[in-house]
């Protein structure tokens, strides 16, 4: 709550001081339709989320601008939708809300954000994600993040408390330091810290790797928690890319209980498996994607899986 007083008080000062001659308003967003099948336990259900995202960025000055970010969703079948079914209500089908707002500021080659954001932790997001698809109240955090490059060296960070309804708005810290050892190889070590209010505390640490060798990129990255069992998790990703426009990708996990920070990683807790994905661009604004998720329940072996087909414009 103390960030978000903050945002809108500086806000409000830059917009009372800002010359006439400021930069326009800029606006950019989205619009995609995600058809999602989900078979677990021997049951199948299916929906199909209609979203709109539109992104305001009015430049304040030099380097800095605030943001604002409205999301609309509509999903057929709500328990598969991306928005807080706690916050809106388990048979609602339609949201539209302002969900994300701050400031941004650009000095040289560092970028921070101050606001209500999302937050993507881990070189694949393996330690914790709360990405930009979400939509509404309670899926994203209050914070700062920040990242940047100096030299061959790159950095980024965040501190910030979860936007949650009906649990503990839970605190989440992360450092991570990274290096090129030329324009197509780097590695990274990253540093998180995850702390329920009144709660537990974890630590986490991870290293990542990364090269591209001709038209095939790989991606690795490895994470522990000081949880005392089931903390240990990684993510291998192998991408194709045919022609500039069309790519093939495959993803190995495995992702222990308490591995990630409170258990939200951007692959399923609990589970072990294969992604495979299909990108193709059909021109520069619109792109489809298909990804099926083969994985494994390693609590019993129960298989479960995942097919989402994605078709993404941007304006």
């Amino acid at each position: 709550m103390k960030t978000i007083i903050a945002v809108f008080a500086v806000g409000f000062l830059l917009t009372m001081t800002t010359p006439t001659h400021a930069e326009p308003l800029e606006i950019t967003g989205t619009a995609t339709v995600k058809h999602q099948s989900v078979t677990a336990d021997g049951a199948t259900e299916s929906g199909t989320m209609t979203t709109l995202t539109i992104r305001g960025r009015q430049p304040m000055g030099k380097n800095l601008s605030v943001y604002a970010r409205l999301a609309a969703q509509y999903a057929s079948n709500p328990s598969l939708s991306d928005y807080n079914l706690d916050v809106h209500g388990t048979d609602n089908k339609f949201v539209a809300q302002i969900d994300q707002f701050g400031l941004l500021y650009k000095p040289g080659d560092f970028s921070f954000n101050l606001g209500r954001q999302e937050a993507m932790i881990g070189k694949t997001a393996l330690l914790y994600s709360r990405a930009d698809t979400n939509v509404g109240y309670g899926k994203f955090v209050d914070g700062l993040s920040f990242s940047g490059a100096s030299g061959r060296y790159e950095f980024s960070g965040i501190a910030a408390r979860e936007n949650n309804v009906g649990m503990t708005n839970n605190d989440l810290f992360a450092l991570r330091a990274g290096y090129n050892f030329s324009k197509v190889t780097n590695a990274g070590v990253t540093w998180g810290k995850y702390q329920v209010v009144d709660g537990d505390t974890t630590n986490h640490w991870a290293v990542d790797a990364g090269t591209t060798w001709g038209k095939s990129t790989f991606v690795a990255d490895y994470t522990q928690s000081t949880a005392s069992q089931d903390n240990k998790a990684y993510a291998i990703n192998w991408t194709y890319d045919f022609d500039g426009k069309t790519a093939l990708y495959l993803t190995n996990f495995r992702v222990e209980e308490n591995a990630a920070m409170g258990g939200q990683s951007d692959f399923d807790g609990g589970n072990r498996g294969f992604y495979y994905g299909l990108t193709h661009a059909i021109n520069d604004k619109l792109a489809l994607e298909v990804i099926y998720k083969d994985q494994v329940r390693m609590s019993d072996n129960a298989k479960n899986s995942k097919l989402e087909i994605w078709l993404k414009h941007e304006f």
